[in-house]
């Protein structure tokens, strides 16, 4: 049933709950394979995705980004940790826009698509999101094949050379849709076709265009297949992990040395909080590496580091474009949270929030699908034909960026300009030039650009774009190429399909025959209405060369090349965990697991993670017996809370026991507060411990790196992510876990001048800031005031299913 790879059947007997296999477990499976595909629903399911579900601005509103009543009208629940009904057949309007399709919407806007045969139900789906989302859609379009800068102007531009440098060409892309199932290329082409529908409608009624498009002069154009695709193999590519960050950390190595990175950046940490409990297994990222193979690697890697020519020394041109850019908000890495407990009754409960930072509409949108076969409700992208976070009605599921360095980059030796040495020849490169537009910008779209000042210039750029075999040139120094190497490199779409298969799920055992799809590195949580849940850490993941270290980058000579990837039944996963419960925050999923050179710089926090607190808290709500409400609340604490206040609250509180003067009033104010950010006064100022923990943590830093220059150090701090304002930071979770007792009494002193400086009080009570609000961002001409900020999904769920 479940067992493969190295698995035992005791073992998934003993996850299971399950006695002895035979003919009663027969009778079971039987009865589950031929179970009519009735609309079922979970017990209980509640859903937000602020502001709204539209992102429709009228031609007549474009100034004033006025349209849709459903804008902004989920913001009040979200900001009230509230959830909107999220059970199928919510009551609302109906419309049928062809024979065979049915749409109803909710009073949330959110469409429930009814289909008499599949064609019909994807053809519904991709006519609901264009309604909602067309302009969307076009800024999806041209963003992933490198034309956002005809919109948005030459701002954009590096972010469309990144799209056509590290992606497809059309006949590429075309070969990756021919190797997909017959259905899933019948249900993008009906979703195409659903899309254009809407289209020609537009078309008849300039009053159902967005404004959008009259602001720029562009209307939009039929959709193809392709230009679908690409945005499925996009947010495979970028949504689960960045690529990786080889080149700043060779500069951080030659800055500080080889020992001070190795202690600011390992490959691992004590204290890291896995997803995995130990006892469940170590899953290793590097099966069969010794630690004193990793330390020769190391020695071995920071040698080549401090020879290497880097970009923009000795005359060469500097780093190009990074594949870390989020153009038009699609494919933007934030962090996103999950977690499943296991209840008393027999019941198991999900709660999934995608972190991919606000904007005016939202990456995702929510549907509702029901079809021969498939009954489903939750979020997904625009453009992607299939629920990517939701349930149906026997299993629910959610996701969070991997974030597993499952890239590297490769330094080729050049022969000439286009060639490189490989395993003793000279290669030509496979090279082609490419030519980029650019135009000023609508004043209505400027938010798109992300902040950035505008360039209103117009012209044209040509770009030489070259590839070697590990994959695209992203930089050159004297002599050398560097290239990167993708482990799902032709493969993103075959994600889609593993997708599916969740979304037809009716237990455990088939989302776990699905993970065996997927390319893509998102962890995937989720739970039956059997009452189990699991874990999987899925995708092709390298088993790289074991002398080499991956903080680095690796010689492209042929001496550094992958070994395969490690098998499905290797993978990090887990199935009922003795525990009862399992939590994920985009940190490590095993005790095994290192974090390579990813842009996830967190994940070496060690026991200061965020994770560590919303363990605690699903913990506690285990154990007050699972459940919707138990399961939801855990989110009203960990979304509010600076998690690594309550996380220091020992070493803290040992300081202060021999502290006094300075260091004893700032410990005192510290410890007074439990690490609440949202809570204000009639000034609407927040509790005194917000700004003295800051304070406090960066005196921390300055004598935890007493003998460093900080700005080298700071090469490796990478700063917060928007979506984690009160997070931990690299160099401060460093300072929290290597500093003593003495060492923090020090911090503390050395706190009160930053604060006195800042508040021009020596008063504590003085030391108050105000509430720190979310800057949001807009993928179209609708604009978002800021708002307060938490620590949570930019769309949440929490389902509960039971017997």
């Amino acid at each position: 049933m479940l067992a493969r790879g190295k698995r035992s059947a005791g073992y998934y007997r003993r996850r299971m709950g399950q006695g002895r296999v035979g003919m009663g477990m027969l009778a079971v499976v039987v009865a589950l394979v031929m179970a009519p595909a009735a609309h079922a629903a979970a017990r209980e399911a509640g859903s937000v995705l602020p502001p709204g579900q539209s992102g429709f601005v009228s031609p007549t509103g474009i100034l004033d980004g006025t349209g849709s009543p459903h804008l902004k009208d989920q913001l009040g629940l979200f900001l009230g940790f509230d959830f909107k009904p999220a059970g199928f057949g919510q009551p609302g309007s109906e419309e049928r826009p062809r024979p065979g399709v049915r749409i109803v919407r909710d009073s949330y806007g959110v469409p429930a698509i009814t289909g008499d045969s599949a064609g019909d139900l994807w053809w519904g789906a991709g006519y609901a999101v264009a309604q909602d989302r067309l302009f969307q859609l076009e800024a999806f379009r041209r963003a992933t094949s490198g034309r956002l800068a005809e919109l948005l102007g030459r701002s954009v531009l590096e972010d469309d050379i990144v799209a056509r440098r590290d992606y497809y060409t059309e006949g590429e892309l075309a070969e990756q849709f021919a190797r997909l199932p017959q259905d899933m290329q019948a249900r993008y082409e009906a979703y195409r076709q659903g899309v254009n529908a809407w289209i020609a409608e537009t078309r008849a009624d300039p009053g159902k265009l967005p404004g959008e498009f009259i602001a720029t002069g562009v209307l939009p154009d039929d959709w193809g297949v392709l230009e679908l695709v690409r945005i499925g193999v996009f947010l495979a590519r970028t949504v689960p992990s960045g690529d990786g960050e080889e080149l700043r950390n060779v500069r951080a190595l030659r800055a500080l040395g080889s020992d001070w990175f190795d202690r600011l950046l390992p490959l691992r940490v004590p204290g890291q909080v896995p997803t995995i409990p130990r006892a469940e297994g170590r899953f290793p990222s590097n099966p069969g590496r010794t630690r004193a193979q990793e330390e020769r690697a190391f020695e071995k890697s920071a040698a080549l580091a401090r020879s290497l020519p880097l970009p923009g020394e000795g005359g060469a041109a500097p780093a190009s474009a990074s594949a870390d850019t989020a153009p038009a908000g699609i494919g933007r890495t934030g962090g996103s949270n999950m977690w499943a407990i296991r209840g008393r009754d027999g019941t198991a409960t999900l709660f999934n929030g995608p972190q991919l930072g606000f904007s005016i509409p939202e990456l995702f949108i929510e549907l509702e699908l029901h079809g021969p076969g498939l009954d489903v409700r939750g979020a997904t992208a625009p453009g992607a034909p299939v629920i990517a976070t939701g349930h149906n009605g026997h299993v629910a599921w959610g996701v969070t960026s991997g974030l597993t360095d499952e890239d590297d980059l490769y330094v080729e030796d050049l022969v000439g300009e286009e060639a490189y040495r490989f395993r003793g020849e000279a290669r030509q490169m496979d090279c082609r030039n490419e030519t980029f537009t650019y135009r000023p910008p609508p004043s209505e779209l400027l938010g798109l650009i992300g902040g950035s000042v505008p360039d209103l210039s117009a012209g044209t750029h040509t770009e030489r774009i070259c590839r070697t075999v590990h994959g695209p040139v992203q930089a050159r120094g004297d002599g050398v190429a560097y290239a990167r190497r993708y482990a799902v490199w032709g493969r993103e779409a075959e994600t889609l399909e593993g997708l599916a298969a969740v979304n037809e799920a009716r237990s455990i055992e088939d989302v776990d025959r699905a993970m065996d799809l997927v390319s893509w590195n998102e962890n995937l949580m989720a739970a039956d209405d059997r009452g189990n849940i699991g874990y999987w850490h899925p995708g092709l993941l390298p088993m790289r060369p074991r002398n080499w270290d991956e903080r680095l980058p690796v010689p492209g000579t042929g001496g550094a090349e992958w070994r395969g990837f490690i098998p499905p039944g290797e993978r990090p996963q887990a199935i009922n965990p003795e525990q009862g419960y399992l939590v994920q925050w985009n940190n490590v999923p095993s005790v095994g697991w290192t974090t390579g050179d990813g842009v996830a710089l967190e994940r070496v926090t060690g026991r200061y993670h965020r994770t560590g607190l919303l363990r605690r808290v699903v913990k506690a709500a285990h154990a007050e017996g699972g459940g919707y409400a138990a399961t939801a609340r855990v989110d009203r604490v960990v979304g509010a809370t600076a998690q690594n206040r309550p996380l220091a609250s020992a070493p803290l509180k040992a300081a202060r026991r021999g502290s006094q003067g300075a260091a004893r009033t700032v410990l005192d104010t510290i410890l007074a507060w439990d690490g609440d950010y949202a809570t204000t006064d009639d000034a609407g100022t927040v509790h005194a411990g917000v700004a003295t923990f800051d304070a406090f943590k960066q005196a921390a830093i300055g004598i935890a790196l007493e003998g460093v220059d900080r700005e080298d150090a700071e090469l490796l701090e990478g700063g917060r992510s928007s979506s984690h304002e009160y997070d931990v930071t690299l160099l401060e979770a460093f300072a929290l876990r290597t500093l003593d007792a003495a060492g923090y009494r020090r911090a503390a002193e050395a706190a009160l001048p930053l604060l006195e400086q800042r508040f021009g009080s020596s008063d504590p009570a003085s030391w108050r800031e105000p509430r720190r609000m979310y800057e949001p961002g807009s993928q179209g001409a609708a604009s978002l005031d800021p708002f307060p900020f938490f620590d949570r999904g930019t769309f949440q769920h929490v389902v509960e299913l039971g017997p």
